[in-house]
């Protein structure tokens, strides 16, 4: 005999009645274990980025504390010391600014876990607590992007320090080297003419004083071209004669 033709139809009946009345059971089982995942996923990405920006700011505070140290030790110039001091300052904001991103990152993350917390209560209203883990995750993750760079201003502000206090004194201008001129011939000037094969530097007085006054005048100068050309550079006294003592060296 076939037993499947003995199943009583309030037998199928009864089955159906069980399982629609577990559908919205099973349906609601299911949504809070999603909730649940999601919001330990969320929480376990904030944690982490709150630990990175812990290292972050920790990185910084040890950046800060080199550069301060630097400015301490002195510079080997002026110039350097005030660098240094800047890049101290620098560092030290920076620092600052790491350790104030690692206390939101941190604070974020515990707002993710009382999130996470609420799922896996069997909260009445998912959609808040999936806000809440999503956007404390994101308010972690910024955190910690801020919490980085002011790491990396601080290791820069550090290294700059150092430079600057090791930067040595600028080299003193170069010297020209000295240009020697060749020095010019020292030349003499006198007013009475020496011998020279240039011109007639000889006169025969006599012959030339044709009035016989023992002077010699311009117009009997003439007889002498270079005579003539040098006559009131010979006329030491200005009177417009030459006289002997005047034509001393011209005289044969």
């Amino acid at each position: 005999m076939d037993t499947r033709k003995l199943t009583h139809p309030l037998t199928l009946a009864a089955f159906a009645a069980a399982i629609g009345t577990s559908g919205p059971l099973l349906a609601q089982s299911a949504g809070s274990v999603g909730l649940q995942t999601v919001t330990d996923q969320q929480t376990r990405a904030a944690h982490q980025d709150a630990r990175t920006a812990e290292q972050d700011a920790r990185m910084a505070r040890e950046a800060a504390e080199q550069a301060e140290a630097q400015r301490r030790s002195g510079a080997l110039t002026a110039e350097g010391q005030a660098q240094a001091e800047y890049s101290a300052w620098q560092a030290d904001q920076a620092s600052r600014r790491a350790e104030r991103a690692a206390h939101a990152a941190g604070h974020a993350g515990n707002r993710a876990g009382g999130a996470s917390s609420a799922a896996h209560g069997g909260a009445a209203q998912p959609s808040q607590v999936a806000a809440q883990a999503h956007g404390s995750a994101a308010d972690a993750r910024a955190a910690g992007s801020v919490a980085r760079e002011a790491a990396m201003e601080a290791q820069a502000a550090a290294e700059a320090a150092r430079a600057a206090a090791n930067a040595p004194p600028a080299p003193p201008p170069r010297t020209p080297p000295a240009v020697t001129y060749p020095s010019e011939p020292q030349v003499t000037i006198t007013n009475s003419a020496p011998d020279s094969v240039v011109g007639e530097y000889r006169i025969d007085m006599a012959a030339m004083d044709s009035n016989g006054d023992g002077r010699i005048s311009r117009a009997e100068a003439r007889a002498n071209t270079t005579l003539t050309a040098e006559f009131r550079a010979v006329d030491n006294n200005g009177d417009g004669v030459l006289d002997a003592g005047e034509l001393k060296g011209w005289m044969r």
